[in-house]
């Protein structure tokens, strides 16, 4: 971890604790605030660094840009939060089961919930409210953007909203399908088991890491409930374990220990860990090497290194993958659509992936990839994914 990195995670522990930080005057400012945003940290940042002891020693352009994208975060949650007000609401009346998870939670939790950016709300329903949720949102004004197997996303008012029937797909058909057995209703309100939600958090971590990367926001996450909640960590590991993931959660717990003291020490070295979710970005935005995480999981599914044959299945992947897709979810229990789905999928990823696509490809088949794909796969496999 480099200066800024360290003091990053500094200005968060800060924050959780109501603290205060020291600044080391030769830290760069440019390279903080970029580091703050691509791991969604600057509202926190700001939160802690516009105390009146630090003022005067941040540059102009700094401060001004960390309150602007707080002001915008404040304006987020607020529109977030009607929403979300809202839907709870339509739900109640109606009568149907939810329970929110993630960010919608999680942020409430937060010194200050205005600081913890969230892109969406999340709301869990059964599969047998599916379409009278759908017909219950239109009707009051939601657009029902993505019909994507498990999860349809709605957008009100530039408000993104996933309503799933499962809230995680990765780690087998089991994996958390009981959610509403592990929930405390109030009416038709329901709120997770905080352990299960834990464990289910430390689950979406890995999605990231297997997918493009996690970063500090996430493992803030974990400490501001470990923080605020009392925490049966055996009881959450056996959640982890029944999907192989226990391993993994004890580097998570460890890195949360270190930098933020809840958790546990249950592994001697995790710098690697560290440095890896201070270099990828809370959505993995920081990868330098696209290819190398394309090559990386490539070789995890089918263990073959050759560039023609990874851009070849980068191109026309399985259906067994294609349905875990988000976007591209339609199709399963229709394997028939496969033909369908890589037309949709090579449109989409024009459209929305065009830089990841090209510098991927550009990288596949480089010497240097190849390496970067097998050290990151050995270290995977370290840590239990």
């Amino acid at each position: 971890m480099n200066r800024e990195e360290k003091l990053l995670t500094e200005i968060c522990r800060a924050f959780l604790y109501q603290q205060d930080v020291e600044l080391d005057r030769d830290v760069d400012f440019r390279q903080l605030f970029n580091l703050a945003k691509h791991h969604n940290l600057s509202g926190v940042c700001h939160c802690v660094l516009n105390k009146q002891k630090y003022r005067e020693q941040l540059p102009t352009g700094f401060k001004n840009a960390m309150e602007g994208r707080f002001l915008d975060y404040v304006y987020i949650y607020h529109q977030q939060n009607r929403i979300f007000q809202e839907i709870k609401e339509l739900l109640c009346e109606s009568e149907i089961r939810h329970i929110f998870f993630k960010g919608a939670v999680i942020r409430e939790l937060y010194p200050v919930a205005e600081a913890r950016a969230m892109g969406d709300i999340d709301v869990l329903i059964e599969q047998k409210s599916r379409d009278t949720v759908k017909d219950l949102l239109t009707k009051c004004g939601f657009d029902c953007t993505e019909e994507n197997g498990p999860v349809y996303n709605y957008r009100k008012d530039g408000v993104l909203v996933e309503v799933h029937t499962r809230i995680i797909s990765e780690f087998g058909d089991d994996a958390f399908c009981d959610a509403f057995d592990n929930a405390e209703f109030h009416g038709f309100t329901g709120v997770l088991n905080d352990d299960y939600h834990l464990a289910y958090l430390v689950a979406h971590i890995a999605h990231h890491f297997k997918f493009y990367g996690a970063g500090i926001r996430h493992i803030l996450d974990l400490a501001v409930i470990l923080n605020c909640r009392d925490i049966n960590l055996n009881a959450m590991l056996k959640i982890l374990e029944d999907i192989n993931l226990d391993t993994f959660g004890k580097v998570m717990l460890t890195v949360c220990h270190r930098w933020f003291g809840v958790g546990e020490e249950y592994i001697d070295n995790v710098e690697s860990t560290c440095d890896y979710l201070c270099r990828c970005g809370v959505f993995g935005s920081m990868q330098e090497n696209k290819g190398a995480v394309v090559s990386r999981r490539e070789m995890e599914d089918k263990g073959d290194m050759s560039p023609f044959m990874i851009k070849l299945r980068l191109a026309f992947p399985p259906y067994k993958k294609l349905k875990n897709i988000n976007y591209i979810r339609f199709i399963d229990g229709r394997p028939w659509l496969t033909p369908y789905a890589w037309i949709y999928r090579f449109f989409y990823n024009v459209k929305n992936r065009r830089a990841f696509l090209k510098s991927a490809l550009n990288e596949i088949g480089d010497e240097n990839t190849k390496d970067t794909a097998l050290s990151e796969l050995n270290y995977f496999k370290e840590i239990g994914l």
